[in-house]
């Protein structure tokens, strides 16, 4: 049987310093069915980053690139990718952070184990570079025995969580997820779950991840987490305004 086809977004806004890098772990998932769609939103080197998109390109056709001559925000970015594509499953990763190989792997197939339309995993926080080198290539044992939270502990804990005036994020109890490894079923976003700028009133003003997967988890109870830690998040970026 076929595997599916899976779009990867990878949206970029001044970093190419950690663009190609970042590519290369989509690039070598153990899961090779990939729709790898960087879509560049505006940044001060965007002729950069054509240059290196069309040359990864050269050997590996699933890599293709969206351009925005002006930054209109990580939200429309990702909304642009998903309408570009024709995979049936979606997911989305930083250009400044790395997957590790078998991420994408786990993900699906624990959506297709539990039935779930929707599933995020853990991540490492990585303040200083040495941490993401010491990490990137890790890889879990075939025998492991990975650890899944379903659906219906999700929405629970996700729902209490929002009602907690101290937590303004998508909420799985003591287990981090990272909002960007959100895998979803396309025909979740054609029926109108769209990511939304921040400061629109909706419950995470400063994060479209977070907003999407609360507003799917606690509309649809359909939500997986893969209780492992699959993600490399660098903390200090200027995406985060966060210094080591």
């Amino acid at each position: 049987m076929e595997k599916p086809l899976i779009l990867v977004a990878i949206c970029n806004y001044n970093h190419s310093k950690y663009l190609q890098e970042s590519i290369e772990s989509i690039q070598n998932q153990t899961y090779d069915n990939l729709d790898i769609c960087i879509v560049d939103d505006g940044s001060a080197d965007q002729e950069k980053v054509i240059d290196l998109i069309k040359n990864i390109n050269k050997s590996d056709k699933r890599v293709r690139l969206l351009v925005n001559e002006q930054n209109n925000g990580k939200w429309h970015c990702l909304n642009s990718a998903v309408e570009s594509t024709t995979a049936t499953i979606c997911t989305s990763h930083d250009a400044d952070d790395i997957s590790l190989r078998d991420r994408i792997e786990i993900q699906h197939n624990v959506m297709v184990h539990t039935q779930t339309l929707h599933n995020l995993c853990g991540f490492y926080h990585c303040w200083k570079e040495d941490e993401v080198q010491m990490r990137k290539d890790i890889v879990l044992p075939k025998t492991h025995n990975i650890s899944v939270i379903d659906s219906k502990t999700v929405s629970e804990m996700v729902i209490a969580g929002f009602q907690h005036p101290k937590i303004n994020h998508y909420f799985t109890g003591g287990f981090e997820t990272a909002g960007v490894s959100a895998m979803f079923d396309r025909d979740l976003w054609k029926i109108g779950f769209r990511f939304n700028p921040p400061s629109m009133g909706l419950r995470t003003m400063m994060s479209e991840d977070s907003d999407f997967n609360f507003r799917i988890t606690s509309s649809l109870r359909s939500t997986s987490v893969v209780a492992e830690k699959l993600y490399l998040y660098r903390r200090n970026t200027s995406t985060n305004k966060e210094l080591i």
